[in-house]
C-alpha cells in the first residue's frame, strides 16, 4: 500500500474546509475513520514498517503514524517510536492524538520515563506532550500527586501548554475534586491558565452547579 497516494485519493474538500480553523498546516482533509482504516491495512500488509521511517509530508500521515502505534502491542517498540516522534511534533492536533495509545494505560510505569525526560524541555509541543500524556493516561491514584508537582515545574510560557494544563485541571476537578480545590488555593500557575481551567470546569456537564458557582472563588 502506498499510503500517501491513498490519502491523496481520499481527500474530502468539504471536510478540509471545516478543519481549516484548526490552524494545522499541510492538511489534506481526510476523515479520521479513513485514517484508521489505512493504519489497519498498513499493519496487515506490513507496509507500516517502511511508512513509519519515512519523512511525513501531510498532517494525516502523522495521525496515521499514531494510529499504527495504537494498534501495536509491543510496548518497547511503541516507547522507542514515541521518543523518536516527540521532538518532531509541531502542532497540537498531532500531539493530542496520543490519547489513542491504550498500551500506555496498561504500562504506565514503563512509559513514565518519557514524562520525566520531556518535562524538562523548553519546547512548546514537547511540554504539551507531557501534559497530554498525564491527561490521557495518568489521572489515577498512583500518579495524582506527581501531576500537581509537574504542572508547577514545567515551562508554562506557551499558549498551547497553558491550554493543555487548563484541560488537565478540568479533568482533575472531575476525578479528584478535593485535591484539585486544595491545589487551587496555593497554585503558582499564571492567571490565564487558572482562569481558563476554571472556565472549562464551569462548561463541563460533569461538574455540579454548586461547584461551578464555588469555583468562581478562585478566579483571578
Amino acid at each position: 500500500m502506498n499510503i500517501r497516494e491513498y490519502l491523496e485519493q481520499n481527500i474530502d474538500k468539504e471536510y478540509l474546509k471545516f478543519q481549516s480553523s484548526l490552524n494545522v498546516s499541510n492538511m489534506l482533509g481526510v476523515r479520521s475513520p479513513k485514517l484508521l482504516e489505512i493504519a489497519k491495512y498498513a499493519i496487515k500488509d506490513n507496509s507500516y514498517i517502511d511508512f513509519i521511517n519515512e519523512k511525513h509530508k501531510y498532517h494525516e500521515e502523522n495521525i496515521i503514524h499514531m494510529y499504527i502505534l495504537s494498534l501495536i502491542k509491543d510496548k518497547e517498540f511503541v516507547h522507542k517510536e514515541l521518543d523518536r516522534i516527540v521532538p518532531k511534533i509541531d502542532n497540537w492536533a498531532f500531539c493530542d492524538s496520543l490519547n489513542k495509545l491504550k498500551i500506555i494505560d496498561k504500562n504506565r510505569e514503563y512509559f513514565y520515563d518519557l514524562i520525566e525526560k520531556y518535562k524538562k524541555s523548553n519546547k512548546e509541543f514537547e511540554i504539551r506532550f507531557v501534559i497530554i500524556m498525564l491527561l490521557s493516561h495518568y489521572v489515577c491514584d498512583n500518579y495524582i500527586d506527581d501531576i500537581f508537582k509537574i504542572i508547577e515545574e514545567v515551562n508554562n510560557s506557551y499558549y498551547y501548554t497553558k491550554m493543555a494544563i487548563a484541560w488537565l485541571l478540568c479533568e482533575l476537578m472531575i476525578k479528584y475534586r478535593t485535591k484539585l480545590l486544595e491545589y487551587l488555593k496555593s497554585s503558582n500557575l499564571d492567571d490565564f491558565t487558572i482562569n481558563k481551567g476554571i472556565q472549562k470546569m464551569r462548561e463541563s456537564f460533569r461538574v455540579s452547579d454548586n461547584d461551578k458557582e464555588y469555583l468562581l472563588k478562585f478566579k483571578r
